[in-house]
């Protein structure tokens, strides 16, 4: 791995690592080109594919075709998306009653929450 490779990949890394919530691609890239100008996005893909690889890093799936990248090992943790902005926030914490809502008879292996709403800046911005 050359050092211009190692410096992509360090600044991808730390792009996934200090968001606050999961991340797409081009969200990626758009952060980690601060410290990369001119980082293409096939080499984000391909960051992404070798940390996904790794197991440093998981996807989560928004939507459809909508599927975002965070850290592995941050515990569980559910999500909330801004419909303003479209960013995704992590929330930390759990009801942990979710057993109680699945049928009866079915038996739940895991669970994952997305909240949909306005973050604090943007509902902030409307008033």
């Amino acid at each position: 791995m050359s050092a211009h490779q190692t410096k992509q990949r360090k600044a991808i890394t730390e792009a996934i690592q200090n968001a606050q919530g999961p991340l797409r691609p081009t969200e990626i890239q758009l952060i980690a080109c601060q410290n990369v100008p001119r980082l293409g996005i096939a080499t984000v893909y391909r960051t992404i594919n070798m940390l996904l690889e790794s197991g440093e890093i998981q996807a989560v799936p928004i939507a459809a075709n909508d599927v975002r990248y965070e850290p592995t090992g941050r515990g569980h943790h559910h999500h909330f998306l801004c419909h303003s902005c479209n960013k995704v926030y992590d929330m930390h914490g759990c009801s942990g009653h979710m057993s109680k809502m699945i049928p009866d008879g079915f038996e739940m292996d895991d669970h994952e929450i997305l909240i949909h709403g306005k973050c604090a800046a943007c509902k902030k911005a409307k008033k």
